[in-house]
């Protein structure tokens, strides 16, 4: 993952992390990537529970456009990877693992 990438996936993260409603412990979001389309879910973690519909307030379009660039990279560097996985609990780092 180059530098470039890096910025992108922060974007992402600050777009999620800002638009979980109700705060969170934790949280895990998945985006699979289908060429003309993503498909996403987000598992947040709340006072050990899980929650798969959480609350949320942010642009899915914004996020589908850096998850395009993102992968455009992926392309070009000839890395296609299928899906990727961006989990973080509060106080660790965010952790980010692609699908290929």
């Amino acid at each position: 993952m180059i530098a470039e990438d890096f910025e992108l996936v922060a974007a992402i993260f600050q777009l999620v992390e800002a638009g979980i409603v109700h705060g969170y412990d934790a949280f895990r979001y998945r985006v699979e990537w289908g060429g003309n389309y993503m498909e996403a879910d987000l598992a947040v973690e709340k006072n050990g529970s899980e929650i798969w519909d959480a609350e949320t307030d942010f642009n899915h379009s914004k996020i589908y456009a850096l998850v395009e660039k993102l992968h455009e990279h992926a392309v070009a560097r000839g890395e296609p990877w299928k899906a990727f996985v961006l989990s973080y609990r509060e106080g660790e780092q965010v952790k980010t693992k692609f699908d290929y």
